[in-house]
């Protein structure tokens, strides 16, 4: 499968390619981790706030896939979409005990460690659910 891989401090993120329906420059200020756009309703996520990296610059956007005509976009923002790369599933592998039974990284879905350095994958809706749910005040596991 073809992912988008995102570097952060220490990883990289894996996003596949089949959630995305664009990647876009984004030159705003972000300083939270969700953002509504007040015209159009798109939700802006920005993953350096989410995992606690708000020092890194957001440059990207990486605009998911709508399921109904009309429903504002979800957009997860990232310091900068590196490149694409094609990582066939014998190259994931789970993660650790200790992080499945964790709901708070439920959105992970695999990782690879290599030459490139780790990689983690993630499941984007997953991931947005996660991200409202601890906005909306859920239990930080």
């Amino acid at each position: 499968m073809r992912y988008f891989l995102c570097p952060f401090e220490g990883f990289s993120l894996g996003v596949p390619e089949d959630s995305v329906a664009a990647i876009m420059i984004y030159s705003e200020e972000i300083s939270e981790t969700i953002k509504k756009e007040k015209n159009s309703g798109d939700l802006f996520f920005s993953l350096p706030h989410f995992f606690k990296l708000a020092g890194q610059t957001v440059r990207h956007g990486i605009i998911l896939k709508t399921f109904t005509e009309g429903d504002p976009r979800n957009i997860l923002l990232v310091s900068s979409v590196e490149r694409e790369a094609d990582i066939f599933p014998e190259e994931i592998f789970p993660l650790p005990k200790i992080l499945e039974e964790s709901d708070r990284f439920s959105f992970f879905t695999g990782i690879r460690i290599g030459g490139e350095g780790m990689i983690v994958f993630i499941d984007p809706a997953d991931l947005i659910a996660r991200i409202l749910k601890d906005a909306e005040g859920g239990p930080a596991e």
